[in-house]
């Protein structure tokens, strides 16, 4: 099935736009929680990168797994259909994304940790926050030049 993906362009404005939303969400979280002693950015550019890193990784995994589970019957053996799977896929990216906010929040309060029920609060906050970017940036990768085809 030929098609195309995002270039570097692409990538680069996805990676900004989640970026800066972190900065603005841990601006605010700054604020409502004074243990928290590191720069929002700093804490927005460890938490992109790790959603970088993390993030291809984790939906090639999901994928994997739907495919193991869900055999489509007009499909080929083990083909994951997006359309199909989407919920499911975003689901279990969500759940992802709530650990990896966990794990960030946890790293930057070591000090003075959070409670437990805020912790998880504020990482389920923060799995939100990621969802919703994904949209405008999403929309500007696809929109940026220098896309890759395949086929």
């Amino acid at each position: 099935m030929p098609g195309t993906i995002p270039g570097a362009l692409g990538l680069a404005a996805f990676a900004s736009i989640k970026f800066v939303g972190y900065s603005l969400a841990l601006s605010a979280l700054k604020k409502r929680e004074p243990t928290i002693k590191a720069r929002p950015m700093t804490i927005a550019a460890v938490r992109t990168v790790l959603g970088a890193i993390l993030g291809p990784l984790a939906t090639m995994l999901i994928l994997f797994l739907i495919g193991l589970v869900i055999i489509h019957p007009d499909a080929p053996p083990r083909w994951v259909s997006w359309s199909l799977d989407l919920p499911a896929i975003y689901g279990m990216l969500f759940l992802i994304r709530i650990c990896v906010w966990a794990l960030v929040l946890f790293l930057f309060t070591a000090t003075a940790p959070l409670g437990k029920s805020r912790l998880w609060q504020y990482a389920f906050t923060g799995a939100i926050v990621s969802t919703l970017l994904d949209w405008p940036g999403y929309a500007l990768a696809l929109a940026a030049p220098g896309k890759i085809a395949f086929c």
